[in-house]
């Protein structure tokens, strides 16, 4: 009889247990659909705004007398393109890409564009080189690395922005125009996109080479921190 009335309650107890789990489960997928939906409507709305932006200074741009090279989208195009990528986030707020712009004056429109490409990628390396110190000095910190250690690291780091400069490969130009000024020299406006996570891991893979040729140690140290 005992044994029965065990049996009997555990089998009570699993259909409880078995219907809470489900209505988590469903509340769950629940949530997650409505911070889906919010995520949605969160994007749409700073698509919109930067839409709107985008068109406000396509008319800023054409009024200066910058026009588009030949082979490229439209500015209002170009502009919309850009704002968006500048407004894209993940669920956590944070950025999808990093963006870096620059204007440069040169005898003819290939120089200028050179000298206004390069330039921006020297900003894009100072953005991901500050990134990627953040994120090492809170992984050495959260990892109990040493004092030591977690200096050099960080030293390597802040000197290695030429070095990730010169690795950034994939950037995604978004907005090129120019103008012709009075004294027939062309002005080139340029903007750059890179993809933050492949920008970090390409920063992290250079400094993880500055590091071997000062220490392999040291370069061994910035493995165990999962990167």
């Amino acid at each position: 009889m005992k044994k029965i009335l065990l049996m009997s309650a555990l089998a009570a107890f699993v259909m409880v247990f078995s219907a809470s789990v489900n209505a988590q489960q469903k509340a769950s997928r629940s949530e997650f659909k409505d911070n889906q939906k919010y995520e949605k409507t969160l994007n749409k709305d700073l698509q919109k705004k930067a839409i709107k932006e985008a068109r406000r200074e396509a008319k800023v741009l054409e009024k200066e007398g910058f026009r588009t090279p030949v082979g490229k989208l439209p500015i209002e195009k170009q502009l919309e393109n850009s704002w968006q990528k500048q407004v894209e986030i993940d669920t956590d707020g944070n950025p999808y890409w990093y963006i870096a712009s620059s204007r440069a004056i040169g005898g003819n429109q290939q120089a200028a564009a050179l000298q206004a490409t390069n330039t921006a990628k020297i900003d894009l390396a100072g953005q991901i080189m500050t990134k990627v110190s953040q994120l090492i000095e809170a992984k050495a910190a959260n990892n109990d690395l040493g004092q030591e250690e977690a200096a050099s690291l960080t030293e390597v780091v802040a000197a290695s922005k030429s070095v990730i400069s010169a690795t950034l490969g994939r950037t995604i130009p978004l907005i090129e125009v120019y103008r012709t000024l009075p004294n027939k020299n062309v002005e080139v406006m340029v903007t750059l996109g890179y993809s933050m996570d492949a920008a970090n891991k390409v920063a992290i893979r250079a400094v993880r080479d500055e590091l071997a040729k000062k220490s392999e140690d040291l370069a061994k140290e910035l493995d165990k921190l999962g990167y």
